[in-house]
């Protein structure tokens, strides 16, 4: 357990050291290989599977970023029709995002057994919640 602990500390340090350098419309490659490298400590990712599970990932990742940089940077809203236009231009993106995501399932279950592809969607959002912490807590120092 305690071994764990320092190797998610050690990742988190790691994502958020890079996490500055992530460019609008790419992918940086050093966080790329973070979170393959946790999720293969996370789902015990065989060096076979890690082989056939990057390109599939890589694309995943890619077609995530290229929705994700889409977004416009929030507004605060005058009325409350541009509250509501908001929230479903939100949940449009949620939708589109959850699209990718069902996607994918088919293409990691040609890698990864069924457990490994079970956990895999809770590992990704735990990484992503994690960085979002440590962004927020950069900004606010």
């Amino acid at each position: 357990m305690k071994q764990f602990m320092i190797l998610l500390i050690a990742v988190l340090v790691s994502l958020t050291a890079v996490a500055s350098d992530v460019k609008s419309g790419s992918l940086n490659e050093r966080f790329y290989q973070a979170k393959v490298r946790e999720l293969t400590y996370q789902l015990h990712i065989t060096t076979e599977q890690q082989k056939k599970f990057e390109p599939i990932y890589r694309a995943y990742c890619e077609e995530m970023s290229a929705l994700w940089n889409e977004r416009k940077k929030p507004v605060k809203p005058s009325t409350s029709t541009d509250a509501a236009a908001m929230a479903k231009r939100k949940m449009e993106m949620q939708q589109r995002a959850q699209g990718i995501r069902m996607k994918y399932i088919d293409k990691f279950a040609t890698v990864l057994n069924a457990n490994q592809v079970n956990r895999f969607f809770e590992v990704e959002s735990m990484i992503q919640k994690k960085l979002k912490e440590r962004r927020n807590q950069a900004r606010n120092q």
